[in-house]
């Protein structure tokens, strides 16, 4: 008997694991194509290409062949590190329903305005974070305080 019930456990756990494998498997798929309808992949192949640039002008004699195998990689990595982030946040029935948002008229129209808006809003945060330093520098100095800023000798 108990032979028996040992052999069901371990038949119960094997079919348990194999469908969170599969589970596992179908978020990822699912996430990396959310990653793709909603411009999330392009996003990071764009800011991957803007580095690889960069470094191709002090790499001279590096093979372009590497450079286009590199590209691949590095999105990939990229993508697989966030798996876990997401996963950690978000379920699988919210990456299908962001998933089904984005096959909508306004999510293709959002996804196709987002690298635009993201871009403006960090010019934006930026400019904004200038301004206030410059606002609290200038009242600390009013008010007779001194304040040494970072990098200043």
């Amino acid at each position: 008997m108990k032979n028996i019930l040992l052999f069901l456990f371990l038949i119960l756990s094997a079919s348990t694991f194999a469908s969170t494998t599969q589970d596992s498997i179908t978020y990822e798929k699912d996430l990396k194509y959310l990653f793709q309808i909603n411009g999330e992949q392009a996003s990071y192949q764009k800011s991957i290409k803007v580095m690889i640039v960069e470094l191709k002008k002090h790499e001279s004699n590096v093979p372009e062949t590497y450079w286009a195998k590199a590209e691949v990689e590095f999105v990939d990595d990229l993508m697989n590190m966030l798996i876990p982030i997401y996963r950690q946040n978000l379920s699988h029935d919210d990456i299908k329903a962001m998933i089904d948002f984005y096959q909508t008229v306004a999510g293709k129209r959002i996804a196709e305005k987002l690298p635009k808006i993201a871009t403006e809003s960090m010019q934006a945060g930026m400019s904004w974070g200038q301004s206030i330093g410059e606002k609290i520098r200038a009242d600390i100095e009013r008010k007779g305080f001194k304040i040494r800023l970072p990098f200043t000798p």
